[in-house]
């Protein structure tokens, strides 16, 4: 039939593309931002050092499954995130972009020369009495990632996060 044909030549069609650019072209771009502010009943002092090592995240980040350091300022990121019995990975390198007394900034920095998606984390630190502010941003901009289930469970990923840092937080006073 004329759709099985159609189907078959655009098939042909789009296996001849390079992959990223059959991404580009067959899948809408999309963005979103996940973030958060609490306060933390700890110094920056006790905070600062937990969000600035992405190598701690495991243990306080359950959308974090493993960290590998990748030189001084990157590590390797494999971030999983299930729905269901579903369950989707991404491995991001990153970058530790901003590094002052009030901000801390990762952004991915991919080593390969290819252009990848967007990925940012910034944490806004400010001294608030005996406890300490942090907002959390996490943005995306790409096509890999769908909007829906998958930003849904981000979203749940972070108020975990805030839960599991403030019991390791007192843990370690």
């Amino acid at each position: 039939t004329f759709l099985e044909i159609f189907a078959q030549t655009l098939s042909t069609a789009v296996s001849c593309l390079p992959r990223h650019t059959v991404l580009t072209r067959l899948t809408p771009a999309m963005a979103f931002t996940v973030s958060r502010t609490v306060e933390f009943a700890a110094s920056m002092d006790a905070v600062r050092p937990l969000l600035r090592d992405l190598s701690t995240y495991p243990k306080w980040v359950p959308i974090v499954s493993s960290v590998r350091q990748d030189g001084e300022l990157h590590w390797i990121v494999e971030l999983r995130v299930s729905i269901g019995p579903f369950a989707r990975s991404k491995q991001l390198r990153m970058e530790r972009s901003v590094d002052n007394d009030e901000h801390i900034m990762f952004t991915r920095n991919e080593s390969d020369g290819r252009q990848h998606a967007h990925w940012e984390l910034r944490f806004d630190m400010s001294d608030v009495g005996s406890q300490t502010s942090v907002t959390a941003v996490l943005e995306y901009r790409g096509t890999m990632w769908t909007p829906g289930p998958v930003e849904d469970a981000l979203h749940n990923g972070l108020d975990a996060a805030v839960e599991q840092l403030r019991e390791l937080l007192q843990q370690t006073q």
